[in-house]
């Protein structure tokens, strides 16, 4: 993680490996500029020992095009509960306070109480693994980020506020962490015939077309 400064502004960056969850388009509650519809995704980073890792749960708007494109060609292998593992980079982060309710053995007690994830910007996916296999890597000389997908930390919390709360009371359970296999560099997938293309990962597949925005 680092902070650097850029012209008049401040950059926070934060890049790790995680599971992508939850890609969906949410459709804003206010009028406006701020009233289009945008892509977000929530990442469960991993951290710690590679044995048992703990997780850090981000819960993301993904920023400028090529970010977008990747995140919502993993949209149908992520709502088919496949393992999406990225490694990414994440700009502007900051806290966020929500309420959740309180269970007791999966249950609820009718009680609240106070929980906060991070939020921040997806700015890059530099490699994307589905179900041990790597499809996609980025190349090297590509990693820096247009200037046009990095804010301000105070802009970002103007713009994903309220605006970004899409009713979610708070990250998924985490998944298992990814095995050894698929924290390791891999060849890419080989393409199947046509045949065989119904069990395929979507990644390799043509977009199947937009998807309807969620209420935020």
């Amino acid at each position: 993680m680092n902070a650097a400064t850029q012209t008049n502004h401040f950059n926070l960056h934060v890049s790790g490996i995680g599971y992508l969850n939850r890609v969906r388009w949410v459709q804003p509650k206010q009028a406006g500029r701020k009233a289009q519809p945008f892509l977000a995704c929530s990442v469960s980073a991993l951290r710690g020992n590679a044995e048992a890792p703990d997780y850090t749960y981000l819960d993301l708007r993904v920023s400028g095009q090529e970010a977008a494109e990747l995140a919502e060609k993993c949209m149908e292998d992520v709502d088919q509960n496949r393992k999406v593992v990225i490694s990414f980079k994440v700009g502007d982060i900051y806290p966020h306070m929500y309420e959740r309710d309180v269970k007791v053995d999966g249950r609820k007690t009718g009680e609240k109480e106070m929980a906060c994830l991070i939020k921040g910007r997806l700015l890059l996916i530099n490699t994307i693994t589905i179900d041990g296999e790597r499809v996609y890597s980025r190349q090297a000389e590509d990693e820096a980020p247009a200037p046009e997908s990095e804010g301000s930390a105070e802009s970002s919390q103007d713009d994903e506020g309220s605006t970004y709360d899409d009713g979610h009371q708070g990250p998924a359970e985490a998944e298992e962490a990814p095995s050894t296999a698929a924290q390791a560099p891999m060849q890419r997938r080989r393409e199947a015939p046509a045949q065989q293309q119904s069990g395929q990962s979507s990644f390799s597949r043509p977009r199947q077309g937009h998807r309807d925005a969620v209420s935020a």
